[in-house]
């Protein structure tokens, strides 16, 4: 006999699903019972529901593929709603899966209950997933999962999720519509007419600029947006989010504009020389624009490339509007300029003429940090170490608070390296979870996250699944004994005065709770030592932790951020 739960695992295993994140409990017990004993199923059992969410997050958002996260019902359900958010607001293909009482005795007040008079899972996942529904009958699950995983997987990605009754999974189902193709179009449709104007634009353009954000990532789209750059020439510019998807070491690569970017990209960005701005999957939310700053406006046009059509003229007026699939539509437009080029158009970008993009201490704020000896290490330095050691298709992690804004603004993100940060819904705790889903996803990838000592101490339990599973994640933990960014930003805004709540009463000593939990671990607080040290936990392969302390008295690059949240800065 077929059952509900072997279609499901059948449709998950079409999607090239195979890993299944979460925290088993009674009310989903049969679901996860199938997973354990299926033979192409794996089952990661994180420490907490949120930590699942994360895990899977990762593994979709780097691995390019479906993710499954999945908790019992009430607080197992709660518990993965900020990864389930996180996944949302920064489009990550995710099917998420919740118990529930056995159907024949919901309005009963069964243990756990989550039914619409109570406590409603189904209408809580709703705004934060593009589905949320509850499977009511064996009958209907296919028609549920399929519309759930097309939703997921077309136009932009995002999380969705299904609440099932325990007894449902159990029961008859005959099945045999698994075939991708036949429930989830691909959607790459673009206007073809826009797409030529703004080719037409671009090489009017004396002074082009792009503005990459992480939907270049998401497309997969960095080898055509390095080739439409170099058409012209156009300098480049990402947002935080976005960092290293042109190379930062790049002839035409101006670093990061916004929260704790670059001077030089700010200015260009900003600044009265360029005519033609095309923007490519940024929201041109508040963090890139420097809180909407007007001076983003190009004096001749504003082409936006997004494939979701409520980004596109929500901050700024768009001249063109590109609404698309951002690989597609860099394939078309690479296809137009050269057609363009061939009936007679000329390239007039004149960037060749002007002073070439800041390179090396010159683009940092604070360079001589960058090689300072002192002791102990600055945040800067042992970035600059670590820069020397990493793998050239490393895939760098950050997590959320100070050290966020000191890898946005101090690491340079290599070709075919990958940064990869949350600041969509900016969780504290993705950085340090995540991290191991995209490790399983990318296994022969070095991965290494770099986190805070504070979200180490919210969410950093995880390093135990890493460590049980033998999963190779090297975390470096910035431990200043504080939430830094708090305490410097609030110098910065209020009474002027930092608060003292944040700041450690008693030392943490991160190396030691590792070692507690099974991983290597090691201590820099010195100059030059991050070099070997890293060098080794690569060598070593296996779940890792490099606890930095550096001089807390160093405040993170969050000028811009703090004058924002003070009301400094207007529209």
């Amino acid at each position: 006999m077929t059952r509900v739960v072997d279609v499901f695992l059948r449709y998950l295993e079409a999607e090239g699903a195979h890993v299944v994140f979460g925290v088993p409990g009674g009310l989903l017990h049969p679901f996860f019972e199938a997973i354990e004993y299926a033979d192409n199923m794996r089952l990661v059992v994180s420490k907490h529901e949120e930590g699942a969410a994360f895990m899977a997050d990762g593994y979709a958002r780097v691995g390019r593929r479906l993710a499954v996260c999945a908790g019992t019902s009430g607080p197992g359900s709660t518990n993965l709603l900020t990864g389930v958010a996180c996944a949302f607001a920064d489009g990550v293909p995710m099917l998420v899966v919740t118990g529930q009482a056995a159907s024949h005795s919901l309005g009963l007040g069964a243990a756990q209950e989550t039914g619409r008079e109570d406590i409603d899972i189904v209408d809580m996942f709703r705004p934060v997933t593009k589905y949320s529904a509850m499977v009511t009958s064996a009958e209907t699950m296919s028609r549920h999962l399929r519309r759930a995983l097309r939703l997921a997987l077309t136009g932009r990605p995002g999380p969705v999720h299904l609440n099932v009754p325990v007894d449902l999974w159990a029961q008859p189902l005959d099945e045999d519509w698994f075939d991708p193709k036949t429930y989830r179009p691909q959607t790459v449709a673009f206007d073809r007419s826009a797409v030529q104007r703004a080719a037409e634009l671009l090489l009017e353009a004396e002074r082009p600029l792009f503005l990459a954000g992480a939907g270049v990532a998401i497309a997969e789209a960095q080898e055509h947006l390095r080739s439409l750059a170099e058409l012209f020439p156009a300098r480049v510019v990402t947002s935080p989010r976005g960092k290293g998807v042109l190379a930062e070491n790049h002839p035409l690569s101006m670093g990061v504009l916004g929260f704790a970017g670059h001077a030089d990209a700010r200015r260009t960005a900003l600044g009265p020389d360029v005519d033609v701005l095309l923007t490519i999957g940024s929201s041109l939310n508040e963090t890139t624009t420097l809180n909407w700053q007007t001076a983003l406006r190009p004096s001749k046009a504003l082409i936006q490339l997004d494939i979701d059509a409520d980004r596109v003229g929500r901050s700024y007026p768009v001249d063109v509007p590109l609404i698309g699939d951002a690989q597609s539509v860099l394939v078309e437009l690479v296809y137009h300029v050269h057609r363009l080029l061939r009936e007679g158009a000329r390239r007039c970008s004149t960037w060749d003429q002007a002073a070439p993009p800041l390179r090396g201490p010159e683009r940092y704020d604070s360079p001589a940090l960058r090689v300072s000896e002192a002791t102990p290490v600055t945040p800067q330095r042992w970035r600059s170490d670590l820069e020397a050691v990493l793998p050239d298709d490393a895939i760098l992690y950050s997590d959320i608070g100070g050290h966020m804004l000191f890898n946005i603004h101090h690491l340079c993100v290599r070709d075919r390296q990958q940064f990869v940060l949350n600041l969509g819904f900016g969780s504290m705790g993705h950085g340090t979870c995540a991290p191991i889903g995209t490790a399983l996803a990318q296994p022969e990838r070095a991965v290494v996250a770099i986190v805070g000592d504070g979200c180490f101490t919210m969410n950093g339990m995880e390093l135990l699944t890493a460590a049980e599973y033998g999963v190779p994640v090297i975390w470096v933990v910035e431990n200043n004994q504080m939430h830094g960014i708090t305490y410097h930003g609030s110098a910065m805004v209020g009474r002027k005065q930092p608060l003292e709540c944040v700041r450690y009463q008693r030392p943490i000593e991160v190396a030691s709770i590792a070692r507690a939990m099974g991983l290597r671990a090691w201590v820099v607080d010195r100059p030059g030592q991050m070099t070997d040290v890293a060098a080794e936990a690569l060598r070593l392969r296996e779940p890792s932790v490099i606890e930095v302390r550096v001089d807390a008295s160093i405040p993170p690059p969050l000028g811009d951020r703090a004058k924002s949240i003070a009301g400094f800065i207007r529209r």
